[in-house]
């Protein structure tokens, strides 16, 4: 029986023997299959082959959330191709299938596959002769900061030896205390260790004995240039683009094209990429076989206008199937949900909010009450899982206000600012000081979304795929906040001060912040679990308050209940009891404890701050 066994050098020759005669052999241009990549990944062991026979085989990779991700199987023919996603969709049904190229899909589409774009490990593609001479305009500043590393440094350029270890190390140790990512570490002194055994170019830039630059590339079966690790000292301007020179001149000019692979997302690499001027950023696709997932795919193109690139990048990055919630009716997906899992900020803690997106029901079968069912899994789940609240977004918010939601933030027109200011716009890939910026705005108040630097990256590329960039907004030189914006559309803005900017490409004719104090209600939000909600909340010394309440809602039913609230010294106590001074519906207890207002007996539970929230989706 065919099993699966880690990837060894003796796969070497065997694999490049297939790919040289492969039906994709004249136009592949990335990395996933280059064997030297797989090869220095592989240094835990995490890299699997399974050869089904002479002429096909299947490679799977052991990710960090232990799950197997797939690469394009390993053969000659379209029809073995074809073979190989087979045998992952029949025995790995879950499976991802990872790094498919345009030319590998010609000819090779199956039915039963659902094929997304993955903006994150598309390549950036270069000619080498440009890297090499950067000759002409788009390298001007490239050769400027050349120019100025030459002349302030005493250089050498010089492959790796094994004496250099030392001084590696200390590098990519100084690299990791500047805050550059140390994730590939393991990975490049692998590769150092393995270089002589598969073929490898490492290059080493230093000044004064001390390495500034580091360079690990190959050449492929594919005659294309493959830089598997590339890392230069930003302290020493100019650096980088001397480093991607001279390895390039030194090993590459007379490649095809070359690689220097994805960014993973990251702003900060995207913007190093295309500061390169790459010839493409070549698209790669993911390919998957869950058959419910794929129904879910469809029905969200189906009901809403967002671009397919989006919807792929939510599938791939934002989709998790159990936090989908969905109703059948004759053997489809005919209404669904999903949930995004949030942090939000309420009464001085950090508490989780499940946040819905998408929710859709086929054209088939509107106005059967299937979103309603689809809304009671969701709760159920949800209050099982013990979350106390959920939120979402409402394009009509007249929907929602039957499940028991209600408006709890409001949005102020920035047009209507009775002061404005002339700025500059700026864009930015710098994640970082955007996440600053907005825990900045939010201190003072509650019932903002919980972000932090991750949290913008991923928000970033989720813009990015429609076309969207941020730039921040600069008031005589200084950042005065910033604006998600493509055209003359603004996604999102914030501003520090309530003041109108005025440019020249900005319209904000309709553009809303939100506000504490404006006028046009946004976000909303539904209790799943009152009496844990009410036992959450804390108290300043001085309250107090006695009452007892006979709450009633409609739609989730242990929120039915008559409690005691008795609050002293900070301590309020909630107990169930069976006599009640007042009846309150759900929908106006969430008005008392998230705006602050209602019945003057409840004035002790009313939130401390005020509250906003910027989250869309």
């Amino acid at each position: 029986m065919n099993t699966f066994r880690t990837l060894r050098l003796i796969d070497k020759a065997r694999i490049n023997l297939l790919l040289d005669d492969s039906f994709f052999i004249n136009d592949y241009s990335s990395s996933e299959l280059v064997f030297e990549n797989m090869f220095v990944w592989n240094f835990k062991n995490q890299i699997e082959i399974l050869w089904i026979n002479d002429e096909l085989g299947v490679i799977r990779s052991l990710e960090q959330d232990s799950k197997w991700l797939f690469f394009p199987p390993i053969c000659r023919t379209k029809e073995e191709f074809i073979e190989g996603l087979t045998y992952i969709k029949d025995n790995f049904p879950d499976a991802l299938v990872a790094g498919l190229s345009k030319q590998m899909m010609e000819g090779t589409l199956m039915k039963d596959g659902l094929y997304l774009y993955d903006d994150y490990f598309s390549e950036y593609i270069y000619n080498p002769c440009d890297l090499a001479q950067m000759k002409g305009g788009k390298y001007s500043r490239r050769r400027n900061q050349i120019a100025q590393f030459k002349k302030k440094y005493n250089y050498s350029f010089l492959p790796y030896e094994d004496q250099h270890f030392d001084l590696v190390q200390e590098f990519l140790s100084r690299y990791e205390q500047e805050g550059g990512a140390g994730e590939d570490f393991d990975a490049i002194l692998y590769a150092l260790k393995s270089r002589n055994c598969i073929n490898l170019f490492c290059d080493l830039l230093l000044v004064n004995n001390s390495i500034v630059g580091l360079s690990i590339g190959t050449i492929s079966v594919f005659n294309h240039a493959a830089i598997l690790f590339e890392k230069n000292d930003l302290n020493f301007a100019g650096s980088g683009a001397l480093l991607v020179q001279l390895t390039v001149a030194a090993h590459y000019q007379e490649c095809r094209v070359l690689t220097r692979q994805e960014d993973l997302g990251l702003p900060q690499l995207r913007k190093a990429k295309f500061a390169l001027n790459p010839i493409k950023k070549e698209r790669k696709y993911s390919c998957l076989f869950d058959a419910r997932t794929i129904e879910l795919y469809h029905l969200y193109l189906e009901s809403f206008e967002d671009s397919r690139d989006y919807v792929d990048f939510f599938f791939l990055h934002y989709y998790r199937p159990n936090y989908t919630f969905s109703i059948e009716r004759d053997g489809v997906v005919a209404s669904a949900l999903h949930i995004i899992m949030k942090k939000m900020r309420y009464n001085n803690k950090i508490i989780d909010l499940p946040f819905i997106v998408a929710a859709s029901t086929h054209k088939n079968y509107r106005r059967q009450g299937l979103m309603r069912e689809v809304m009671n899994k969701t709760f159920d789940s949800l209050i099982k899982e013990g979350h106390i609240v959920v939120s979402l977004y409402p394009v009509n918010p007249d929907f929602y206000f039957d499940y028991g939601f209600i408006q709890y933030v409001f949005s102020r027109n920035i047009d209507l600012y009775p002061q404005s200011f002339e700025c500059g716009l700026e864009q930015t890939n710098d994640a970082e000081l955007l996440a600053n910026m907005y825990n900045k705005y939010v201190d003072n108040y509650e019932g903002y979304v919980v972000r932090d630097e991750n949290y913008y990256v991923k928000y970033m590329n989720s813009l990015w795929q429609d076309g969207y960039v941020f730039e921040l907004i600069k008031k005589e030189n200084e950042i005065v906040g910033y604006a998600a914006r493509k055209d003359g559309d603004i996604s999102e803005i914030l501003l520090c001060e309530e003041q109108k900017p005025v440019h020249k490409d900005l319209d904000t004719s309709e553009t809303f912040l939100p506000h504490p104090e404006g006028d046009i209600p946004t976000n909303m939000i539904r209790i799943l679990n009152v009496f844990e909600l009410l036992r959450s909340i804390s108290f300043r010394e001085e309250e107090t308050g006695a009452i007892r309440l006979k709450i009633v809602d409609r739609f989730v039913k242990i929120n039915n209940t008559i409690l005691s609230l008795f609050l002293l010294k900070k301590k309020l106590d909630v107990m169930v009891c069976e006599e009640y001074d007042l009846e309150i519906a759900i929908e106006d207890l969430t008005k008392v404890l998230f705006l602050g207002r209602g019945n003057e007996q409840l004035a002790f539970l009313f939130p401390k701050k005020k509250m906003v929230c910027f989250d869309k989706f």
